[in-house]
């Protein structure tokens, strides 16, 4: 197969010479909402990344498509998604207009060639000013011959559709040039995130982001925990579909994608630069009753991805978790860890099991989230939101439990730096080592006698008995403590 630009199937108007196709013999079969084009003959060859491929399909390659586009749209439009726009309009009867449907495949039905472009994608072809998302554009797919080896589209390949139409879903609410004017595909993340959850919601039995999750091998939001939902690179803006999933499962509410995608239509339109965190902020809050924040979403959703391949949890968190991958740990040893601006990073920090108090000092402790992870001998787990103490986390470790420290951020609508935190093991005095040599003996009973009749200042360690004053009742107890 022909390889593909992998960031992103929804292809900028005119790059790669990406145009409708043209057929030699063209051919073509419609339903209700789709025209699908394509050749049976064989005297077509398409140039795609150094290499010719023959543009060959069938009848019924193509009818399969489209029942699959047909179907797939239905399940959209009954979750109350916004139908693909036309890509023309047929009042116009002037044949020499630009606009005439003859220039967009004949009619307005939505378009799908069969070609060898890619194995999907979607291009955006003129603006759709048509209140309320005047941002949105009309579109057309290609999806790809698969060399002509299938009569029918292959079950592991359904997904592809869906996948696709979304995209031209997604942009009748708005194009993906947005966030920062004139860098394509700024928001394309959010783009690809959503095409690949949506398509496990038509075809729940799908694999394809099951199989990318379980890839231990690939950059994903299990093995790159500390990677920020935005990550642009290394497909994973497909693999942090894993985001929109735990949305969805952790709110028990599928609306609340949509309800992303209509206030970023909204955004779009008015023309300003769109910033997609401030969205997710208001739709949690909205789908949640106004019971949880974006920041709660970042800290639960650290969680649940640490409960994921071999400390999967039998009906907890990801009904799939025990097919993906077991996200890395670290040792608290390190002691210096960062995570990524205020975009959902996490880090897991193993916690020794012995009886000690740690503290987590960092320069920004609004900005952290520290959770304690207890698991005792029987399996059970104690979850605990470590609160900040004098700009620093204070927190006592039982050695009766396995131990795990999880970092997050909490978001806030300003742009934020790396935050960095420090893990240490946490000092507490020895009541009675004057010296602090951490030992108690002789000479610091010299030192509390020298300090008696010689004071200097307050000294806490030589207040034994803790009655506000340091004398020979302290040095009494010093000795007792030294001989005991």
């Amino acid at each position: 197969m022909p390889s593909q630009d992998l960031l992103s199937c929804i292809v900028e108007p005119g790059s790669r010479d990406i145009n409708r196709t043209v057929y030699t013999y063209p051919e073509y079969i419609e339903s209700e909402n789709f025209k699908i084009h394509f050749t049976t003959s064989d005297v077509d060859l398409q140039f795609v990344n150094g290499q010719w491929f023959n543009l060959q399909s069938s009848v019924s390659y193509a009818q399969s498509i489209i029942n699959h586009a047909e179907s797939s749209l239905a399940k959209f439009l009954s979750q109350g998604w916004e139908r693909p726009p036309p890509d023309c309009d047929e009042t116009i009867t002037n044949t020499e207009s630009p606009s005439h449907c003859t220039n967009f495949g004949g009619n307005s039905l939505y378009d799908i060639y069969i070609a060898n472009d890619g194995v999907g994608m979607v291009i955006p072809e003129t603006p759709y000013e048509v209140e309320p998302y005047t941002g949105g554009y009309t579109s057309y797919m290609k999806i790809s011959t698969l060399l002509n080896e299938y009569s029918t589209l292959p079950s592991w390949s359904y997904h592809v559709v869906a996948h696709e139409l979304h995209h031209s879903i997604q942009l009748r609410y708005g194009y993906s040039v947005s966030g920062s004017p004139g860098q394509y595909i700024y928001n394309g993340w959010f783009f690809e995130q959503t095409a690949t959850y949506m398509e496990n919601v038509v075809y729940p039995n799908s694999i394809h982001l099951r199989t990318m999750l379980a890839n231990c091998n690939v950059i994903t939001p299990l093995t790159n925990p500390a990677l920020s939902i935005d990550y642009p690179s290394d497909v994973y803006p497909y693999r942090s579909a894993l985001w929109q999933k735990f949305l969805v499962e952790s709110l028990g509410d599928s609306s609340i994608v949509r309800l992303m995608w209509e206030e970023y239509g909204q955004n779009y339109a008015s023309g300003f630069p769109t910033s997609l965190f401030p969205i997710y902020d208001n739709t949690i809050s909205i789908v949640s009753n106004g019971q949880k924040s974006l920041s709660d979403a970042y800290m639960n959703y650290a969680i649940w991805r640490y409960f994921t391949g071999d400390r999967s949890t039998v009906n907890q968190y990801f009904y799939d978790g025990s097919a993906y991958c077991t996200s890395p740990v670290e040792s608290f040893y390190d002691e210096h860890f960062i995570l990524k601006t205020n975009k959902g990073s996490a880090r897991y920090i193993s916690l020794p099991s012995d009886d000690i108090d740690l503290v987590v000092t960092t320069d920004n402790p609004a900005d952290l989230q520290l959770t304690l992870l207890e698991t005792n001998n029987d399996g059970d787990l104690l979850v605990t939101y470590i609160d900040p103490e004098d700009n620093s986390f204070p927190m006592t470790i039982n050695a009766a439990n396995t131990n795990l420290l999880v970092g997050t951020v909490n978001f806030t609508s300003q742009a934020s730096n790396d935050i960095e935190f420090y893990v240490e093991e946490l000092e507490i005095p020895l009541i009675g080592d004057i010296n602090f040599d951490g030992y108690l003996d002789i000479l610091d009973v010299v030192l509390l006698i020298d300090y008696i009749v010689y004071p200097i200042s307050y000294l806490y360690q030589a207040d034994l008995n803790d009655d506000g004053v340091v004398n020979v009742l302290d040095v009494v107890s010093l000795v007792n403590n030294i001989l005991s």
